[in-house]
């Protein structure tokens, strides 16, 4: 693709896409509906999908599939990486804050291992040392951690929450709880994670975060919205995802589902 439809599709994005969403303001900690706090909040969220994983298991184990949408393919194509992420086998050592991820597609394998703060990527059975292929992978595994696992990721690495307002949406009220991971996802020393909490059955809704540990994704932020869960060993796991891209634009992203979910105890 020349320089010049390069521009053009970006135009065609920009005048197709929706406006971006401010982040969530931090300093806006009002509380409506019940006066929990936030770490309450987020205690009772645990315990609506059956507490913290790291209780009761070592590994999660999944198997994905899913599709990307056009126009992030185009703005993000090495955070994608469509060619190769299709479909994937994922494990995720709970206990060590590990994952190995082996996603298939068109063009081949792709392997990575995510070990903060080290990471190595693979193609084909090739190793890479491009700096775009290592930075990209370690952000988009450390992303997926949080949304496969959760509350529970939530739990172990935002620290004290802070409770924002509550939002209505599409007629249901959600109770807000901002976090701030330091480290970050990936390479980036900070980002922020807002989550929407049903105010119902305080089951996760949504996820909304900065994802500033890479050079083409400093500024954006992308939201990612559970849309099923299922039940696994007596854990509430999700299961059907949607992202969406929320600034520099709006943008649908991507959706998924698990094929598998399994859930491995401890060997004595």
């Amino acid at each position: 693709m020349t320089r010049i439809q390069q521009i053009l599709l970006l135009g065609i994005v920009l005048i197709t896409a929706g406006c971006a969403s401010p982040f969530p303001n931090p300093g806006n900690t009002g509380i409506s509906g019940s006066g929990l706090t936030g770490s309450e909040i987020l205690a009772n969220c645990l315990d609506a999908h059956g507490g913290d994983l790291r209780n009761d298991f070592s590994e999660v184990r999944l198997s994905v599939s899913g599709t990307w949408g056009n126009a992030i393919k185009r703005i993000q194509p090495i955070v994608t990486d469509f060619e190769y992420r299709i479909d994937s086998i994922e494990r995720y050592w709970i206990s060590e804050g590990k994952s190995r991820i082996e996603w298939n597609g068109p063009a081949g394998q792709k392997v990575i291992m995510w070990d903060y703060p080290n990471v190595s990527v693979s193609y084909n059975g090739v190793e890479s040392t491009n700096p775009d292929a290592l930075g990209s992978s370690a952000m988009t595994s450390s992303t997926f951690a949080l949304f496969h696992l959760g509350p529970s990721v939530l739990a172990w690495r935002g620290g004290e929450p802070a409770r924002l307002s509550d939002e209505l949406i599409d007629g249901r009220l959600y109770h807000r709880l901002y976090f701030v991971f330091e480290p970050g996802f990936g390479f980036s020393d900070r980002d922020q994670v807002v989550a929407y909490i049903d105010a119902e059955t305080m089951r996760l809704y949504r996820v909304w975060l900065t994802i500033e540990g890479f050079r083409t994704t400093k500024g954006a932020t992308v939201d990612v919205t559970f849309l099923d869960y299922k039940e696994v060993s007596g854990y509430l796991l999700p299961s059907r995802f949607d992202e969406r891209v929320r600034a520099p634009i709006s943008i649908h992203a991507h959706a998924w589902h698990n094929t598998r979910m399994e859930l491995v105890k401890p060997t004595m």
